[in-house]
């Protein structure tokens, strides 16, 4: 078999495969290859790109962390009712700014355990919405008495 019959028959073929699923088989790979890295920042602002599995320990990290922090401030909280209010008026204020950043991370988390699927827009918002929770983490963590 010559070159030139071997084209005739490959383009043969070819035209019996709808073009089109070629081409959204090739788009789906290009995309899925592009979704293996998540760009993100860190709680100093500081923009990063990770891997999928990065990001995945880097939410637990954040979790757990978050967690930590929730139970230092409740342990302060039974120890020491008699903060100033300046003091208490602060770290409320932190503490209420916490939770508002780390509701999506949370919301995840909770669906996740309890066997939810998780909405895509939920799962995009936990890119801006973990480094936020980690900063709002740190500072009620450092108003902590």
């Amino acid at each position: 078999m010559n070159a030139s019959t071997m084209m005739m028959s490959n383009a043969r073929r070819s035209r019996r495969r709808p073009r089109t699923t070629l081409f959204l088989a090739a788009l789906a790979a290009h995309l899925t290859a592009g979704c293996s890295s998540i760009h993100t920042h860190k709680a100093s602002g500081e923009e990063i790109v990770m891997t999928q599995e990065e990001f995945s320990q880097y939410v637990e990290h954040v979790f757990r962390y978050h967690n930590q922090v929730m139970s230092e401030l409740m342990e302060a909280s039974a120890d020491r009712p008699e903060l100033e209010s300046n003091e208490a008026s602060e770290l409320n204020t932190a503490e209420k700014k916490m939770l508002s950043a780390c509701e999506p991370l949370n919301e995840v988390v909770s669906e996740s355990l309890s066997g939810e699927t998780v909405g895509i827009n939920l799962k995009l918002d936990l890119v801006d919405a973990v480094p936020a929770c980690e900063n709002a983490s740190k500072q009620v963590e450092d108003l902590i008495p």
